[in-house]
This record gives C-alpha cells, sequence and structure tokens, in this order.
C-alpha cells in the first residue's frame, strides 16, 4: 500500500449539515476539531438529522475566530460569538439514547426554525460530559464521541465508491457518504482489512465496518429522497453483512495531534 494517499478531508460543524472541506486539521480524542460539535434540536429536544428534515442538508457553516456562521443560498447568514452565548445545560435526546449539551443561544433558533419550517434550537457539545462510544460498536473505556453516530471519524476509499458507482445507473457522490477521510492508491474495499492506519504523527485504531442507512439515499445537492432507495439498494446486494449494510470503515484517535492531505498514510492489517 505504498500509494494510498489522502485525498480529501471534511469535517462537519453541525450535525447533518454540509461539510467544510480543508488540507489540515487538528485530531482530538473525539475525532476532528469541531467536527459534529454542534447540532439542531427539535421542540422535543430531539436532535434533528437529515433522515427527518433533509432541509438541513441546505445549510452551510463555517467557523472563524470564535465565531460560529451558518448561511444557505437562500437566505442571510447568522453569526454566533461561541465566547458569549453558551449558556444553560440541557438533556437532549440522540437516537436512543440521551446526552448532555449547552444551549448555544437565541440568536440562531428563529433563522434555523424558519429556514427548517420547524420550532428548533442549536445546542453544542458538553465538553466535560462526553457521550462514551458504546461496548458494542467496540469502544474502550477512554473511547468519547460528539454527536456522532456510533465512533469519532469516518473513512472511505475513493476506489470504493468507483466500484459502488460502477454499480448504478446514476452515480453518486461522496457526499451520500459524508466521510471525514477519503483516501487513494488502495483496492475498492481494501479498508475492511485495516486494523489501525497511521497518518503523519496521529494514529488510529479501526473500530468496525460502517452500517448504512437510508441517510444515503438523500441527495445532498437537491436534499431529494431517491425513488428507488439508491445506492442503499445496490449496497444490499453485496454488502449486507448479518442485518448490516456495510460501506466505510470507522476510526477511534489513539495518538492525537494533527493531519493534513500531503501526509504519509500508512494501513496495518
Amino acid at each position: 500500500m505504498k500509494d494510498l494517499k489522502i485525498k480529501n478531508l471534511y469535517f462537519y460543524p453541525i450535525k447533518s449539515c454540509q461539510a467544510i472541506e480543508v488540507n489540515n486539521v487538528t485530531i482530538e480524542k473525539i475525532g476532528f476539531k469541531y467536527d459534529r460539535s454542534f447540532a439542531v434540536i427539535n421542540s422535543q429536544n430531539k436532535i434533528l438529522t437529515a433522515r427527518e428534515n433533509p432541509k438541513l442538508l441546505n445549510i452551510s457553516s463555517s467557523i472563524d475566530n470564535g465565531e460560529l456562521i451558518l448561511s444557505t443560498k437562500e437566505r442571510t447568514s447568522v453569526s454566533i460569538d461561541l465566547n458569549k452565548v453558551l449558556t444553560n445545560d440541557i438533556y437532549i435526546e440522540i437516537f436512543s439514547d440521551t446526552a448532555n449539551a449547552k444551549i448555544v443561544g437565541c440568536e440562531t433558533d428563529d433563522w434555523l426554525s424558519d429556514t427548517l419550517n420547524e420550532k428548533s434550537r442549536l445546542v453544542a457539545i458538553h465538553s466535560e460530559q462526553l457521550r462514551r462510544m458504546k461496548s458494542k460498536y467496540n469502544g474502550k473505556e477512554n473511547d468519547f464521541i460528539s454527536f456522532s453516530d456510533i465512533s469519532p471519524i469516518h473513512l472511505i476509499s475513493e476506489e470504493s465508491l468507483n466500484d459502488l458507482n460502477s454499480k448504478l445507473e446514476s452515480p453518486v457522490t461522496i457526499q451520500n457518504f459524508r466521510p471525514n477521510i477519503v483516501v487513494s492508491g488502495c483496492a475498492a474495499y481494501e479498508e475492511d482489512s485495516w486494523s489501525s492506519i497511521t497518518i503523519g504523527d496521529c494514529e488510529f485504531e479501526v473500530t468496525l465496518k460502517t452500517p448504512r442507512c437510508k441517510f444515503t439515499t438523500i441527495d445532498p445537492i437537491t436534499t431529494q429522497v431517491h425513488s428507488k432507495q439508491e445506492p442503499l439498494r445496490t449496497l444490499a446486494t453485496y454488502r449486507k453483512e448479518s442485518n448490516s449494510i456495510n460501506f466505510g470503515i470507522y476510526l477511534t484517535p489513539k495518538k492525537i495531534g494533527a493531519i493534513s492531505t500531503t501526509d504519509e498514510i500508512i494501513a496495518a492489517r
């Protein structure tokens, strides 16, 4: 695997909203810095994802000098000073679990509610009360996550995506799968066999293959659900193991620091 390279690095400041592509990123114990550090909750204090409200995919965000900036193509942006507005603690529901979070502030709430056409609030991870990665997903005692689904970091190879697209009537993009790291220079699905990865000075343990859901069937540009449930339907024909349709792998940081697209990457089986 001497030709293995990092093709793209992405993080998603707000869960289910648009990605930010970067050339370098800080690796923390819960993954990429600022990745899924924020989420939108509804009136029942449940985290909203694009599975429930695909309009989230229309929202882009950026973080600059301690400010979180939200925007869409149709609306004027709104910005929040993160050093001033993190206020009260709140218990929220994420899937079937509860988690501690911080209310970001009312500045964004009306903007989000209008954009999503439902009452919404923005919350941030509680840095002192992080979510534990579950043992059923191979999480260990000191493995924590932000508002990610299962594990801190998600990796896919470009070759795996190309192989999938060769089987589809209409190709999908990497953003149907929302990875943090895209690599190239390996065989399709070769990442399934890796046990650990070193990127520059950082080390990662491969925790499990990534189970896929209906999120993959939502077009990240149009926000429309595919009428034939693609690419999930095709993936199910050759990537199903037990009750899970897998595509890509999850990683847990074991040595933190920073990585860049120019770093050497070494994968071990």
